[in-house]
């Protein structure tokens, strides 16, 4: 016996949905494992790189898919019901019905800015929809082997019907306006030149309250509660400077950045993941902009996943992935950090460009993620050279009471002024006792000159959230900087003592400059 052979209308649909759930399903798993160490477990599997446009493309694939499927049956109302039961496989097929149901309305509502709750539901729907195919097809293989192969690509009758032809330009349109259009607005506000916009955390200027705010989910990040929190943001103008005002929830202020510990046998860093470059418990919160002209997925299409998205260049720590543009295209990055910058009043001034090559021992490759030049100034780490069990410090406390002051973590600056403390020595060290904590940074000077420091920015803590106020020209002049203007886009991330866990969000959101 063999099933009956379909039209080239049901096979096409057929064929599109099977192809579009496996892309969907594989590349979905793939940005799961940026949170989910689990399913990392099986990174071979999953493809590698520019995933979330894939993603995103096949899930507007099966949604045409259902919709001219449900086209096909309201058109069809009068053919013969079958009986409630018509046996397993009509079942497993029944079954899929609501697993494909939440998986496309929990992916169109994390699209619209759901919740981390959301990202389970989808999460586990993505697990039934896989449980689904292979229940699917492996029945179909069991009961009539190969031959089932033809049925599912060979027509009975060749004739196209109106939604097959109808499929590929609607499919096209609609890629566009989710990719090009689907966008938060973020009014830019116009004030004044002569209103002053003191960069200090306090965010008090009138000028603030009176801009429009919008308030963006990110999700995903380590630390955070459901490792999600909500971003606020506020932009000003003055006609030369662009103000960005950002407000999220942390429940606690972290600034204790990978202490050193002196041991028995000597000092230790202390890290939860710091040797793979992915610490998640000492390390001081971060906040990052990306800006581009670019709008797409993916922050800007910048994000590549997986241990090796570059075949001819080393394999991250970590597995996450890599951030460089595969087009050329430079990238403008704001990293402030609690601890690195924000005494500075500023914060770091990166960018994502094309992948870097690789260095004669570098430890660490970053791909396209790169800092702008600078004249002077900067931080550095308190150690000589990096060892997972043991460091030899740059620099020791002259007197047993500057440890002393740093002893609350969370309300002391956890850096050392260079000048404040003197070369190690063997000598020094022995007066130092053991148990003693040290901070890892190192001021040689009070901030950077030069490009890299561009963007000035100061943050508070207070209350459980972060309040943070930045400031650029909007054209620098520096070919390594995104001139701000009206349709530029942004990315913005938080992170909760975290050194690349970070949060992120699926849309850009889109600057309006007032006319």
């Amino acid at each position: 016996m063999t099933p009956e052979r379909k039209s080239l209308n049901w096979i096409l649909l057929h064929s599109a949905a099977m192809l579009a759930v496996l892309c969907s399903l594989f590349t979905g798993l793939r940005i799961a494992t940026l949170q989910r160490p689990l399913v990392a477990e099986f990174e071979e599997l999953l493809p590698q790189g520019a995933v979330h446009q894939l993603h995103f493309f096949s899930a507007l694939t099966i949604s045409l898919c259902v919709l001219l499927y449900l086209i096909f049956r309201f058109r069809n109302t009068s053919q013969k019901k079958r009986p409630l039961w018509c046996g397993w496989h009509r079942a497993i097929i029944r079954a899929g019905y609501p697993v494909l149901a939440g998986s496309l309305a929990s992916g169109w509502l994390m699209f619209f800015n759901a919740g981390s709750t959301t990202r389970d539901i989808h999460f586990f729907c993505a697990l039934g929809m896989g449980l689904y195919l292979l229940g699917h097809g492996g029945l179909y293989l069991i009961r009539w082997g190969r031959s089932a192969l033809f049925h599912i690509v060979l027509p009975a009758r060749v004739r196209l019907g109106i939604g097959a032809l109808a499929a590929l330009p609607l499919l096209a349109i609609t890629w566009q306006l989710a990719s090009q259009q689907s966008h938060y607005p973020l009014e830019v506000a116009s004030i004044p030149p002569s209103d002053h916009i003191h960069i200090d955390g306090n965010a008090d200027e009138p000028q603030w309250q009176a801009a429009r705010s919008i308030t963006v989910n990110t999700d995903g990040g380590a630390n955070f509660d459901n490792g999600a929190t909500d971003v606020t943001l506020r932009a000003l103008s003055n006609g030369t400077e662009f103000f960005l005002l950002a407000r999220w929830r942390d429940r606690d202020k972290s600034l204790a950045h990978l202490p050193l510990l002196k041991t028995d046998n000597g000092w230790q860093v202390q890290q939860d993941g710091f040797h793979q470059f992915n610490e998640v418990r000492h390390y001081e919160d971060k906040f990052a902009v990306l800006l581009s002209p670019n709008c797409a997925f993916g922050a800007a299409g910048t994000a590549h996943l997986g241990r090796k998205p570059l075949p001819d260049k080393p394999a991250n720590w970590h597995g996450k992935g890599y951030h460089y543009s595969s087009d050329g295209q430079l990238h403008d990055l704001w990293h402030w950090k609690a601890v690195r910058t924000n005494d500075m009043y500023l914060a770091d001034d990166n960018f994502i460009g094309p992948a870097d090559h690789p260095r004669a021992g570098e430890r660490r490759y970053t791909a396209g993620y790169q800092q702008d030049g600078k004249e002077s100034g900067a931080y550095v780490m308190n150690w000589q050279w990096y060892r997972r069990d043991s460091i030899t410090p740059k620099r020791l406390p002259q007197s047993p009471e500057q440890l002393a002051a740093l002893s609350n973590a969370g309300h002391n600056p956890w850096v050392i002024p260079w000048f404040d403390y003197q070369p190690y020595t063997e000598a020094a060290d022995a007066g130092i006792p053991t148990g003693s904590v040290m901070p890892s940074v190192l001021y040689n000077s009070n901030r950077f000159e030069g490009d890299r420091a561009d963007v000035r920015a100061r943050a508070r803590w207070h209350g459980g959230y972060w309040t943070l106020e930045m400031a650029r020209s909007l054209v620098t002049g520096s070919s390594l900087d995104v001139p701000i203007g009206d349709g530029i886009c942004l990315w913005v991330s938080a992170f909760d003592r975290a050194q690349i866990a970070h949060t992120r969000h699926t849309r850009a959101i889109r600057l309006a400059f007032a006319q």
